[in-house]
């Protein structure tokens, strides 16, 4: 995949030479992520001998400025953390006869962030998925906006009032206005102190009709 987006960048199946500008771009878009949940130079190359089509850079120029790691797997109702359900960033547990796509993470550079980039990711995810028979896409979003009250409430009151509509969080308010539905809080699934350890399940169906449950 290679296509101009917004006019001025590149969004495209990122080239094994990408993979250390990759690394890099994790370091600064998650200061507080854990050294082992950071995805190294060498499992970006992994990723592309194992599921090439949902892995995406965009560039500006020769940089890149915007990374998204994907795999294939089906719902499974229950906990699972962020280095379980992607064999430790490896992707061993990925599915090529899964339902969905889950999106491991999306990172925009701090200096292009607010300009739509993340949209045309997950548009371009919604595309693979299309292309390749799935339900759609799935993932887990940091709640990153939960630093800000943390001495006002919970990880799981502040993922409550998300779930409801009541507050409105950077990260995943964003994604549920490119269409994902907003499922149920995972607890401890990774260790990053801004989001409270937590992310939130979502899913974004390419049939509106489609549920999460609906998996095999």
């Amino acid at each position: 995949m290679k296509k101009e987006i917004l006019g001025k960048y590149t969004l495209q199946t990122p080239l094994p030479e990408h993979a250390k500008q990759q690394a890099e771009l994790q370091e600064i878009v998650f200061p507080t992520l854990s050294a082992e949940e950071l995805i190294t130079e060498e499992k970006y190359k992994r990723h592309l001998e194992i599921f090439p089509e949902g892995q995406f850079i965009v560039l500006d120029g020769d940089n890149v400025i915007a990374s998204c790691t994907t795999l294939l797997q089906n719902y499974h109702k229950g906990h699972h953390t962020f280095l379980e359900i992607s064999d430790d960033l490896w992707l061993g547990t990925h599915d090529p006869k899964a339902d969905w796509i889950y999106g491991l993470d999306v990172s925009v550079h701090p200096d292009y962030q607010g300009k739509g980039i993340g949209r045309e990711i997950y548009n371009a995810r919604q595309d693979v998925a299309k292309a390749l028979g799935c339900k759609g896409q799935m993932t887990a979003g940091m709640p990153i906006g939960y630093d800000k009250v943390k001495d006002q409430m919970t990880i799981t009151e502040y993922c409550d009032k998300l779930i409801k509509g009541e507050i409105i969080d950077p990260t995943v308010t964003a994604q549920t206005k490119c269409g994902f539905i907003l499922v149920e809080p995972l607890f401890d699934y990774l260790d990053d102190p801004r989001s409270g350890n937590c992310s939130v399940l979502m899913y974004w169906p390419l049939n509106p009709s489609t549920k999460l449950s609906e998996n095999h």
